[in-house]
């Protein structure tokens, strides 16, 4: 790592003559960051992960003041299983009882921004526990080795699992070594920022002989972080798979009599950390370190993007088991749900292209898989169970059973495929052949469209149709019922091609095609491909001119790198065309080219929605240096933009005062002010209007009047060097194939609060689940709608609902977003209900209530007793 420069000056506090000045405390602190996939495939660096703990239990045996710290359970627990009844084994255990060797109480080295709230809390949970379970400790310091960002709500998150200490490594306060970083909700950590990174140590060479120029540089240093806190200094020895050297012991010891003005120790963060709290006059600072790695999301969308739907997957699952589970339906697949949550821990690790190349990159895309395939597996047998016991109001009908599973009540879009049986034989389904309609429980008709029908034994149709009420975690359902004819129902929106204009006169430059319902109008230039999106409640245009560009590239790197070469590329339209115009939506096509990479566009409106959804389609064919955008323009000039965040919300200027990079492998300052990671939405606009955008894309970039969604990156190198016979090179990402990028749009009067921004994000990302029911003879019990559990107050979003852990009962989280007051009850299964208001690990129990105080942006977690 590269040194952080510091102004030139006096290397140490001058003193008044004849008064001792007391010696500075240097508290050094001996791990090794263990990596996994980078040095190695996951096997080799766990390989090299239990010889670096060997050698540390070597060491510490041997020299009972040597201590040693290991940041992650992941490591230690492969520790344990390959070492079990050893005496390794019960040496470690010894000495972390003892306090000489420190484990972490985090699972694994995940990034901060990118997962959401529940994979960065239970990371906490897993590892937190694991410790207590295996070694009887309770660790309190978080050390957050090579995390290049950090989200708002992670001292509430420290708070609420009992770590009161935390570690950066990159990013920090320049100015500021020690402070209490302070949440929204106003919980604090007390955090070391170490401004020489993680390597610091190594770097200076405490390992090697203690030369006369070795001496002057850790006084030089030290005397430049002296100025930076008035405690004492934290220093880590130690780096990526680096395993701990005796001569350490030795050196301090030389150290603390050669330099009389620093008394260094051998540490661990707990003991530096019970030093430093008792330091007074400590500042406390607030808000976000965006990612100095935003390209990860870019240059890797084979990979990152997983994380997202593998999350929202395993949530939902979470969610409708714990419902069947409190009903009596099914037991509560507990043992899987850890099993799939810590292998998406760790595909969140910071790391990936390392040694481990492929191999290693292919393991973390196979953990999201898994948690998505598995996860979903698990959500279609609760969801069955649930439907299956739906009541069938209407005679002749195929019910279809729209399960939502977010805890407000919600009108969007369904897509389901249905298959129709006869009574008897499966063909003999000739009076729905006639035409078809659906309705709700009350008999209403719903208008909807068959996207498609396919026969052999019977017909199977996948159709779409718009959802209206569907309650807060629960399910309406609606019924598909043979008709006389096709309903002849008018289209979603009104269209005005441009070829129409040809017929009458060919001869004229291209104009305009045009869709509007009665919300939007939306306007595509025929020649440029570029969107305008008009409002007419607010009788304005909201965005004019979105379009695909690329910008060029000199060939960056993966995660910072970004030389331009000052050139834009535009979309190369091809056509423009019509593909959809039914009774549910309307859809025009927009097909072009950037650089020989083939682009369509879909954009939709919807009757009865007030949203403009689009879709792109992206066929990379590989080794394009290039950054393709959706460039987003916006009307409103120096409008306020806030984005979701872990557990929560945050405003683009709240920013952590004098963070930022300084380190060679994170982009310049003025990218890094640009670039967020965003959770599901973010917004743009002020107090009388805003424009919202939902997004599966999580990186933006901000600047130049416009949202920039950075869909895809070509790189030229990563940080492998690789040789092949004769042949030096590196790696070209992203891999070919086809990629895709979701977003929708709305706008409206007020502000992200008034117009529920975070709402439409999750919405987008979490969308509506259809199963389809034909059992009509055995018994129902359900009603054809329901909800299962909800709070009352816009500004509550569920983030959980599971079973407990250690208990019956059940775990219900949620946070507020919006900033205020909140009081709720806890209404699940038709009763509000008591419970205890527990903290992260489920513990702590509070008294019973039935009524929630929630502080601003609060995070709640809360035991529900159940009587099965």
């Amino acid at each position: 790592m590269a040194a952080l420069c510091f102004s030139t000056g006096a290397l140490l506090h001058s003193q008044p003559a004849g008064k001792a000045e007391a010696a500075t405390e240097v508290y050094v602190v001996p791990f090794s960051h263990l990596d996994f996939f980078w040095g190695g495939t996951r096997e080799e660096c766990l390989a090299r992960g239990n010889r670096i703990i060997a050698k540390a239990i070597q060491i510490a045996n041997e020299h009972p003041e040597f201590r040693f710290l290991i940041e992650d359970e992941d490591f230690v627990a492969n520790y344990v299983e390959t070492h079990p009844g050893s005496p390794e084994l019960e040496s470690l255990k010894r000495l972390v009882k003892q306090g000489h060797i420190e484990i972490a109480p985090k699972w694994a080295a995940i990034f901060q921004n990118l997962p959401n709230g529940e994979i960065l809390s239970r990371n906490l949970v897993y590892g937190k526990r694991y410790a207590r379970t295996v070694f009887g400790v309770d660790p309190e310091v978080a050390h957050m080795g090579d995390i290049p960002g950090f989200t708002p709500q992670f001292p509430q998150m420290l708070a609420k699992a009992g770590i009161p200490f935390m570690v950066m490594t990159r990013m920090g306060p320049s100015d500021t070594s020690l402070f209490y970083w302070k949440s929204p909700d106003g919980s604090k950590a007390l955090v070391w920022s170490d401004l020489r990174g993680y390597g610091w140590g190594s770097h200076l060479g405490l390992q090697n002989e203690l030369n006369p120029a070795r001496r002057t540089q850790i006084e030089k240093e030290l005397a430049q972080v002296r100025t930076t806190t008035s405690g004492p200094v934290f220093m880590t020895w130690g780096s990526d798979l680096w395993a701990p050297a005796p001569k350490l012991v030795e050196n301090v010891k030389l150290l603390n009599g050669e330099i009389p003005s620093l008394h260094f120790h051998l540490a661990t963060p707990t003991e530096f950390f019970r030093s430093a709290v008792k330091t007074p006059g400590l500042p406390e600072l607030a808000g976000e370190i965006p990612s100095s790695w935003p390209n990860v999301v870019s240059s890797l969308p084979h990979m990152w993007p997983l994380v997202a739907p593998a999350a929202n997957t395993l949530l939902a699952a979470e969610k409708f088991a714990a419902i069947n589970y409190a009903l009596g339906y099914a037991d509560y697949p507990q043992q899987d749900f850890e099993f799939l949550w810590r292998k998406l821990i760790e595909s969140t690790d910071h790391n990936h292209d390392g040694q481990g190349g492929a191999a290693g990159d292919e393991r973390k895309i196979e953990y999201s898989r898994m948690s998505i395939m598995r996860g979903k597996e698990i959500l279609r047998d609760m969801l069955r169970n649930i439907a299956e016991r739906v009541q069938i109001p209407f005679p002749k009908s195929f019910p279809l059973v729209v399960f939502n599973p977010l805890g407000w009540q919600r009108d969007d879009v369904v897509e389901a495929h249905v298959t129709l049986y006869g009574d008897v034989a499966p063909h003999d389904i000739e009076e729905y052949k006639k035409g078809l309609r659906i309705v709700d429980e009350k008999g209403q008709a719903i208008p909807f469209h068959i996207e498609e029908y396919s026969e052999n034994i019977s017909r199977a149709l996948r159709l779409v149709f718009l959802a209206r009420g569907v309650p807060s975690l629960g399910y309406k359902t609606y019924y598909i019922e043979p008709a006389q004819a096709p309903e002849n129902l008018s289209p979603a929106a009104q269209v005005a091609l441009d070829e129409q204009n040809d017929i009458k006169e060919p001869r004229r430059p291209l104009g305009s095609d045009a869709m509007e319902n009665e919300f939007y109008r939306v306007t595509v230039d025929r020649a440029t491909g570029r969107v305008a999106l008009f409002d007419k409640e607010l009788n304005r245009e909201v965005s004019k001119g979105m379009e695909v560009v690329a910008v060029e590239e000199r060939g960056g790197n993966y995660v910072a790198v970004e030389p331009p070469s000052g050139r834009t590329i535009y979309n190369i339209i091809d056509s423009v065309s019509l593909v959809e115009n039914n009774p549910v939506r309307t859809v025009l096509q927009i097909s072009g080219r950037i650089a020989d990479i083939p682009i369509v566009q879909r954009w939709s409106l919807y009757r009865g929605a007030k949203r403009v959804d689009l879709e792109n389609t992206i066929e990379w064919k590989g080794a394009r240096f290039v950054r393709l955008q959706q460039v987003f323009p916006l009307e409103e000039r120096n409008p306020e933009i806030h984005y979701g965040v872990p557990f929560g919300e945050n405003n683009a200027a709240n920013i952590l005062p004098h963070s930022g990079p300084h380190m060679p492998d994170e982009l310049t300052r003025e990218e890094w002010l640009e670039a967020r990671h965003i959770q599901d939405w973010i917004f743009a606009g002020a107090s009388q209007w805003g424009l919202t955008i939902a997004s599966s894309d999580q990186l933006i970039k901000l600047g130049g009047g416009a949202i920039r969604s950075e869909m895809l990156r070509g790189t030229r190198f990563t940080s492998v060097r690789v040789v092949r016979g004769s042949e030096v090179t590196s790696l070209h990402y992203p891999p070919p194939g086809v990629y895709h990028f979701r977003y929708s749009l709305s706008s409206g009067r007020g502000d992200w609060k008034t117009l529920k921004s975070y709402q439409a994000g999750m919405n987008l990302n979490q969308p509506l689940i259809a199963v389809s029911v034909v059992d009509d003879i055995s018994r129902k019990s359900l009603p054809p709608a329901r909800s299962f559990c909800s709070l009352e107050g816009d500004n509550l979003v569920i983030s959980a609902l599971k079973k407990s852990d250690a208990s019956p009962s059940l775990i219900l989280r949620f946070f507020e977003i919006q900033g205020k007051q909140a009081e709720t009850p806890v209404t699940f299964l038709d009763r509000k209900r008591s419970f205890e208001e527990v903290n992260l690990l489920e513990e702590n129990p509070g008294r019973q209530s039935q009524l929630a105080q929630v502080a601003p942006y609060e995070i709640k977690t809360v035991k529900l007793q159940l009587e099965r």
